[in-house]
């Protein structure tokens, strides 16, 4: 009967230890991160933003390389302002490659009831030329060139940038007969040389018989 005891003793005492082994494991906390752990985590999103700013610089940096001036050479005289490309249109800037063509150049400018009417005026032996047009709302309208009285059959149109003029290449080739040639990084304008006049030949004397 004792040996019986003992053995029931025995048992509970292996019972009960089991018992709180198996409570001992499921009170066990969890594992915290460490803080070098928790600062990984919460940079690493950020890393997605700034990739998707960078894709809109390069097009603003475009823009203003578009609109840069080309260098510009009158009868192989360099000029101030260079000559412009809009679209498919070449510009130069009228004024100072009409007085490196050798023309004068006088502007002038009245107020007027729809705008400003501006006026540019070349001269050179005897030839007249005048440019006008109605600055209007910062528009240009009613623009008209003339040669001698004479309409410049050319399409009319300018770009103004600060206080420098701009009109198309084909108004000087049309108005001053001159050549414009547009390279890889430059435009040439040249006045075309006179071509020599021939000698005139004297009359031979023949012989009657």
């Amino acid at each position: 009967m004792r040996m019986n005891k003992k053995a029931l003793l025995a048992a509970g005492l292996l019972a009960g230890a089991a018992a709180m082994t198996g409570c001992a494991a499921e009170m066990r906390p969890a594992a915290t991160p460490t803080p070098q752990a928790a600062q990984q985590a919460t940079a690493e999103p950020a890393t997605a933003q700034p990739a998707a700013e960078a894709t809109q610089s390069p097009e603003a940096g475009a823009e203003d390389e578009s609109g840069a001036p080309i260098h510009l050479l009158v009868d192989g005289k360099e000029a101030d302002e260079g000559a412009l490309a809009e679209g498919d249109a070449l510009l130069l800037p009228l004024r100072e490659t009409a007085e490196l063509l050798g023309w004068t150049a006088d502007s002038s400018q009245t107020e007027e009831e729809g705008g400003v009417k501006r006026i540019i005026a070349l001269e050179k032996e005897g030839s007249r030329i005048t440019v006008s047009w109605t600055v209007s709302d910062n528009t240009a309208k009613g623009i008209t060139w003339q040669k001698d009285g004479l309409l410049i059959p050319v399409d009319t149109r300018l770009t103004t940038i600060g206080e420098t003029v701009y009109v198309p290449a084909a108004f000087f080739e049309e108005a001053m007969e001159v050549s414009v040639l547009r390279e890889d990084k430059a435009v040439a304008v040249h006045t075309p040389k006179p071509k020599d006049t021939p000698p005139m030949q004297a009359e031979g004397t023949g012989e009657t018989g």
